[in-house]
């Protein structure tokens, strides 16, 4: 019976998708279950796929949409509706476009579902969060008491003293079956649950907090202290135990009777309607026919699909406009005296772009933990980091090591000090009668820091910064690599960046620069560094890949696979503040002295950008002016009251995976992931698989959560910010109960009702041969699924004078244009497999 329910939980949680933790939140498609069917039948209860009618409406009426972007994405639907012959009599002076677009103009679609549809009332909610927190909570000092025995024999032991529960059913509590599955399994025998209806009361009862159900998928993966059959033998124990139905019916009727009583509505009734409303309105003439002719027409594109016509009318004018930006090829400086390698993140388009207005600073793209996954645990010895992306497992654990061992011993016993002083701190706020005599002793100095800290907040951080330097003086220190990675892992690391980012030349400087940012008082805070790093700043990455390209061997390796570093080249480690756009240079004392001029250099250049860009940005930026002193711009990141510090990845819509050639000087508004690619350095296209099935995933996750956050801000985002309360590290709630939120918060997407990000699918533009790419995608079923079903786009050309073609379910058709009257039969792509290909 064990091995049964344990089963029948694990078909229940298929898709699921697993939530992680706010410390180190990672972007995630919250509708991937349903990736492998058409975006538009995506029917998760509840869920909003699109805007309503009323806001395309109002782009088109400003010119956001045009007519011809709705006659191409009309087109776009399918074959029926490109082949529409010239319309006849009374209707003779309109096209079939003037018909469906009049029709999508005027004509009322079926109401938006409600929002609370996905998350209707959890009757037990109340009694299983509390004991989930308390059970998840990492603070020691209320650790849960039988803790150790796992999470229902915790609560099973402890919930007969809960007072929420009447004094009968904690009686009956002691009689509850020990082992969770067991408990599970009696909850059916009450019910009288069908072995067939089993899955299905367990999914619905995961559907009722899908954002607890969700991290709780995450944390049975991660540390394996609770799973989902504990959690929903508690569910379901509370429900039998106060006499609550199942989430399902346990004896469903004949699903035939209640529609056989119910009269179907005529199928052409609706459709008749719109075409007399049309006739009256464009052809008042029309005669009988002709209205049966307009019927037979909108029968071809019915009300449901209006919605989906508007979104990819949105989206195709957006991404005509940026291929229109990528038609004039701007070469690379001849001679670059420095190249600097920036993650692939839309707010690292903004920084090389001011960067390159030196025309000796060349740029390049590549995810920000540059192909070196590492967990890393400083020398201090205060816990260690996943900096790597989520689709990879750790395995290379990397330190550093201290260039003076009795400065770094010093640090040390500092970082411990301020460690006992600030747990001390927090066991006194948080026992049962000292927070009063902390309040009468240190009141004054907290109020006074208070106040400091609300005017001055540059000014406190300055002098926290200082005072804990004073304490625990910083020691210089480099990552040690050798350790981790063999000499020939280090060369494939290092083959495969150089493949992938499409250095074939070097310049005497190469910076790597990964990114993270600063902010304070912000539960969201990971949601803001590098994704490519587990929701971590790249710094460890950027200084690990620097040891690796700057080692002898490696290089000798790489030169005789034809990728010849010359001796003059050093790679340096950075990382890029996303909040104040600082590049800083990490390990400095590493730098030899015939590169320092060159550092010194790119510095002061690095820092003329930052601050041209701090401006640009802050004309988007809530609450910022671009006339404010850049001081004051770059101290949001310490005001403790800022909601908006930075807007993050909002505004995301494109990855453009090829040369630099194709965007430099284009501004492409910080709205694009670019990732470089020559495929020229790239004969066999591994380097190219790697990017379309990792970093593209990756981009189409984070894309996927701004979307879905902004269209359903409450149930698949976090809602507002100034509710949130935090448990841990573990999430937010909106409110002091119910459900972990999901996604990210509205200040995230939104100023009030206005948004600052447009909800558009990613559009994937690639310069590459045409029949790679064919090969790549038809080969890994995970792209097939994005791409056929219409997750997001992909546009590629072979070479930059090659026409741009569109991928299509049906293979690769010429990508559309504003003029185009019809669309040819598409190419067939290459042959397709029929076995899964699994992500790397």
């Amino acid at each position: 019976m064990t091995l049964l329910v344990q089963a029948q939980v694990a078909q229940a949680a298929r898709d699921t998708v697993a939530g992680w933790p706010i410390a180190s939140f990672i972007a995630v498609n919250p509708l991937a279950p349903y990736e492998a069917t058409r975006f538009d039948h995506a029917a998760a209860p509840g869920t909003h796929l699109t805007l309503p009618v009323a806001a395309y409406r109002a782009a088109f009426a400003s010119g956001r949409i045009t007519r011809d972007d709705l006659v191409v994405a009309l087109r776009a639907r399918g074959a029926e509706l490109r082949e529409v012959p010239p319309l006849t009599g009374a209707l003779a002076h309109l096209t079939p476009d003037d018909v469906l677009i009049e029709d999508m103009l005027h004509t009322d679609t079926p109401a938006a579902p409600a929002d609370d549809a996905a998350t209707p009332a959890d009757p037990v909610a109340d009694l299983v969060v509390p004991w989930l927190a308390a059970f998840l909570d990492p603070d020691p000092q209320w650790r849960l008491p039988e803790r150790d025995r796992g999470f229902y024999a915790a609560w099973r032991a402890l919930a007969s003293h809960d007072p929420r529960l009447s004094r009968p059913v904690r009686r009956k509590l002691r009689d509850a079956p020990e082992q969770a599955s067991a408990a599970i399994a009696a909850c059916f025998t009450a019910w009288g649950t069908r072995d067939a209806d089993r899955v299905a009361l367990l999914t619905a009862e995961l559907a009722a907090l899908p954002g607890w159900t969700g991290y709780l998928k995450w944390r049975s993966e991660h540390d394996g202290d609770i799973d989902l059959t504990e959690y929903l033998a508690v569910r379901l124990t509370v429900r039998r135990l106060l006499d609550l139905p199942p989430s399902i019916d346990p004896h469903p009727a004949d699903p035939g009777a209640a529609t056989a009583s119910a009269p179907a509505p005529h199928p052409g009734a609706e459709v008749h309607a719109r075409a007399v409303r049309l006739a009256d309105a464009l052809a008042p003439g029309a005669t009988p026919a002709d209205v049966a002719t307009l019927a037979r027409l909108l029968a071809l594109h019915p009300l449901d699909d209006h919605p989906f016509t508007w979104q990819a009318a949105f989206e195709g004018h957006y991404r005509r406009e940026l291929l229109v930006s990528l038609t004039t090829p701007t070469p690379a400086p001849l001679t670059p005296h420095t190249q600097v390698v920036l993650c692939i993140d839309p707010r690292s388009e903004g920084l090389r772009r001011h960067l390159e207005t030196d025309a000796g600073i060349e740029t390049f793209g590549f995810a920000g933990f540059f192909g070196v996954p590492v967990r890393f645990a400083t020398y201090e010895g205060r816990g260690s980091i996943d900096s790597l992306p989520a689709l990879l497992q750790p395995k290379h654990a990397v330190t550093e090591a201290p260039a003076d061992a009795d400065r770094a011993n010093a640090r040390t016993r500092g970082l411990r000090a301020l460690d006992a002083a600030s747990h001390s701190l927090h066991v006194t706020e948080n026992a049962t009668a000292t927070p009063f005599a902390l309040a009468e002793a240190t009141g004054f100095l907290f109020g006074v820091s208070s106040v400091v800290r609300t005017l001055a907040p540059t000014l406190h951080h300055t002098l926290t910064r200082r005072w804990r330097d004073r304490i625990a003086p910083p020691v210089d220190s480099r990552v040690t690599i050798a350790s981790a990675f063999s000499v020939e892992e280090r060369a494939t690391l290092a083959e495969a960046g150089l493949r992938m980012m499409g250095l074939g030349r070097f310049a005497s400087l190469v910076v790597l620069a990964g990114h993270g940012s600063a902010s304070t008082n912000n539960l969201y805070q990971a949601a803001l560094d590098c994704g490519a790093c587990g929701g971590n700043p790249g710094a460890v990455n950027a200084r690990a890949a620097a040891e690796i390209f700057n080692d002898p061997d490696v290089r000798a390796i790489l030169a005789a696979r034809g990728l010849e570093i010359p001796a003059g080249t050093r790679f340096v480690a950075a990382l890029h503040d996303t909040v104040a756009d600082r590049v800083t240079i990490l390990d400095p004392h590493l730098i030899p002295d015939s590169h320092a001029p060159l550092v010194a250099d790119f510095t002061a250049r690095a820092d003329a950008a930052a601050d041209g860009l701090v401006r640009e940005r802050a004309v988007d930026l809530p609450g910022a002016d671009p006339r404010d002193s850049l001081a004051k711009l770059r101290a949001r990141a310490h005001d403790w009251a800022e909601v908006y510090p930075e807007l993050g990845l909002a505004g995301n819509a494109a990855m453009i995976i090829g040369p630099r050639e194709m965007t430099r000087g284009a501004n492409l508004r910080r709205r694009v992931f670019l990732h470089s690619y020559d495929a020229a350095l790239d004969p066999e296209g591994a380097g190219l698989e790697t990017i379309l099935t990792a970093p593209v995933v990756v981009a189409q996750w984070i894309n996927h959560q701004y979307y879905f956050s902004t269209l359903n801000p409450d149930t698949l985002g976090a809602g507002t910010k100034t509710i949130h309360n935090a448990i841990g590290g573990i999430g937010v709630l909106a409110g002091h109960s119910g459900d972990l939120q999901r996604g990210l918060p509205r200040q995230s997407v939104a100023v009030g009702d206005a948004l600052l990000h447009e909800p558009l699918r990613l559009s994937v533009v690639v310069q590459a041969p045409i029949d790679r790419v064919s090969a790549i995608v038809s080969g890994n079923q995970v792209l097939r699924d994005l791409f056929d079903n219409e997750w997001i786009s992909l546009t590629v050309r072979s070479t930059a004078d090659d026409p741009w073609r569109t991928y299509t379910a049906l293979g690769w058709a010429p990508t559309p244009t504003p003029e185009t009257t019809m669309t040819p039969t598409p190419t067939p792509a290459a042959p397709r497999t029929l076995t899964r290909t699994e992500t790397p």
